[in-house]
């Protein structure tokens, strides 16, 4: 797997009370020798009509993306997981929806670098 795939995982609610299965863009991969540690991911939401949060990207190409709903990537809500946790790959954010998600990421979190 590489930055910029989509991945399903059980992604923790805020709360940490509880997860759903959901998909998730992966931001890094963390590994201790040929072991995959760590994955940090963005979650993808289809819910694009309402709330909007700082840090929201909507994916222009979903399908192209394996997605099968008009969804975004919410740079808001980041969480680290087991290598593990992952279930599996089911496709790839575009060029173009890649460029995005990253120019939101370095806006979002400008003020550490």
């Amino acid at each position: 797997m590489n930055p910029g795939d989509i991945v399903v995982v059980r992604f923790p609610f805020v709360s940490l009370e509880s997860s759903k299965k959901r998909p998730a863009v992966l931001l890094l991969e963390t590994s201790h020798g040929s072991r995959i540690q760590l994955r940090t991911l963005a979650m993808v939401t289809s819910k694009i009509e309402g709330l909007r949060l700082d840090g929201d990207v909507a994916i222009k190409d979903w399908k192209g993306a394996g997605l099968l709903h008009p969804s975004l990537v919410r740079l808001s809500k980041i969480a680290t997981v087991d290598g593990d946790l992952v279930e599996r790959r089911i496709g790839r954010l575009d060029q173009r929806d890649a460029s995005l998600v990253k120019r939101e990421f370095r806006r979002l979190f400008r003020h550490w670098v």
